[in-house]
Parts: structure tokens; C-alpha cells; sequence
């Protein structure tokens, strides 16, 4: 991915992991990168040239295993611990935004999934006995479709997707006759 639409994610939102899709493969969950992994790699500059893929796919090849960016050692990842740097601790310059940010190396490739179609109870034991904080949730072709944490299993938050219907998460805000916001 690019070093800017990381960056950018992750100023704008406070989650703590991310799924990783292969866009090559039809939107298949390749695995997942936590927020410390993303904000080393980006302070450690671990991204690499803009036309890298322009050279490689101009010769007709696919990219296989080869690398778009430097490798950051995991123990040099691990040194951090646990002082990790946050998203305010880069200093990403404009030239920098448009490198490849390849995260195939670091990328945790067997997450714990849910299929879409999953009850609430058995991914509430899947959370308690495996000691989980979020769940990639997947469909049939196992493309993303969503997260689960922790919270969105409190009793709270169940009544609350409960009453707002089964899409709870992708509702539009809807506007009343007056222009007001009903959610």
C-alpha cells in the first residue's frame, strides 16, 4: 500500500489492527498489521520507490515474493516494546507519501476469522476462550466484510445492532422531512 493512505488511516481512525487484502486476488483477506507494526514501519521509512510496480509490471511479470521495500528486522520492530511510536511520532514528507509500503513481510497471515454468516454466540465463545480483541469478519470467498471487537459484543452494543437491524455497521445516517439526522 501507499505510505500516505497508511498514514492518513491511521490519523483518522484509533483502531488498533487492520486487515491487509490482497487486491490481486479478488479482495482476499491476506492477513492483518497492528497499529505499532504500521507507525515503526513508517517511522523506519520502510517504504519504497513510487514506480517500483510501474518497472516490474512493465515487463510483463507478477510480483511474486519479490520485496517493494526495505525490510525492517523484527527484532529492531521488537526493540520498541513497549514504548511503540504513534501516528504522531512520523514525520511523513510529501515525497514520501506516493512509496510502497510492502506488508507482506509483517502482515500476521492466520488471523482468527468469523464467517458472515456465524451466530452471535458462538462468536462470543470464539472471543472468550481464545482471548480475543477483534475478529476479521469474512464472506464465503473470503473477502472482508467487516471487524468485530470486543465491545461490539457488550450487551449494549448487541441491543443497539439488534434495534438498528442487521447492516448496524453500514447504515446510512438518514434525514427526517426537516433535514435532521434521525441516527
Amino acid at each position: 500500500e501507499r505510505a500516505g493512505v497508511v498514514y492518513d488511516l491511521l490519523r483518522s481512525c484509533s483502531h488498533g489492527t487492520f486487515p491487509i487484502v490482497d487486491t490481486a486476488s479478488g479482495g482476499t483477506l491476506y492477513g492483518t498489521a497492528s497499529r505499532y507494526m504500521l507507525c515503526t514501519l513508517l517511522q523506519r521509512r520502510a517504504f519504497g520507490s513510487p514506480d517500483v510496480l510501474d518497472d516490474y509490471h512493465d515487463q510483463g511479470h507478477d510480483l511474486g515474493p519479490r520485496r517493494l521495500s526495505p525490510l525492517v528486522q523484527w527484532d529492531t520492530i521488537e526493540k520498541a516494546y513497549p514504548k511503540y511510536p504513534t501516528v504522531d511520532d512520523v514525520d511523513l514528507r510529501d515525497s514520501d507519501r506516493d512509496g510502497w509500503l510492502d506488508l507482506r513481510p509483517y502482515a500476521n497471515t492466520a488471523p482468527y476469522t468469523v464467517n458472515e454468516t456465524a451466530s452471535i454466540q458462538r462468536t462470543y465463545r470464539l472471543f472468550r476462550t481464545l482471548g480475543l480483541r477483534f475478529l476479521c469478519v469474512v464472506n464465503h470467498n473470503n473477502q472482508v466484510v467487516g471487524i468485530i471487537t470486543r465491545k461490539d459484543l457488550l450487551p449494549e452494543a448487541l441491543t443497539d445492532s439488534l434495534l438498528r437491524g442487521r447492516n448496524a455497521h453500514t447504515l446510512e445516517d438518514e434525514e427526517d422531512d426537516d433535514g435532521q439526522h434521525l441516527m
